[in-house]
């Protein structure tokens, strides 16, 4: 398993686990109405750290394990990967905090950085594959 199937998996772990911990505070009259209190939306947030944060992390790790194995290639620049990951944790936890506090700000700068992170990594996927 390659470094970065590695990274974007645990980083999917510790995603699961904050979006499971932000959902059980939700589920709790105490901790929901402080987080209410905040402003924003804590439901959007806890969505998007389950969606974006553990499931399409963890669909991108293992796409980076696979597809070098369907394709008998390699994947087309581990540096792109790497950038790509790291554009959409950073996107997806100023958007999160953006929901949290209903800052439009965060939340159209965190969009943006997610939208530029799978843009980026459809570009390394595809280039990645053996198209024959």
């Amino acid at each position: 398993m390659n470094s970065l199937t590695k990274v974007s998996l645990l980083l999917s772990f510790l995603y699961l686990l904050l979006g499971s911990l932000l959902g059980l505070m939700l589920g709790y009259k105490q901790t929901a109405s402080s987080l209410f209190s905040m402003g924003g939306s804590p439901t959007l947030a806890h969505a998007h750290l389950q969606l974006v944060g553990f499931v399409t992390q963890m669909i991108v790790g293992v796409t980076y394990h696979i597809v070098p194995m369907l394709s008998r290639g390699k994947i087309n620049s581990f540096k792109l990967g790497y950038l790509h990951t790291a554009l959409l944790n950073a996107g997806l936890l100023i958007q999160v905090w953006g929901f949290l506090t209903d800052r439009i700000l965060f939340k159209s700068f965190g969009s943006l950085l997610l939208f530029a992170s799978i843009v980026m990594y459809l570009f390394n996927i595809l280039k990645s594959m053996k198209w024959r």
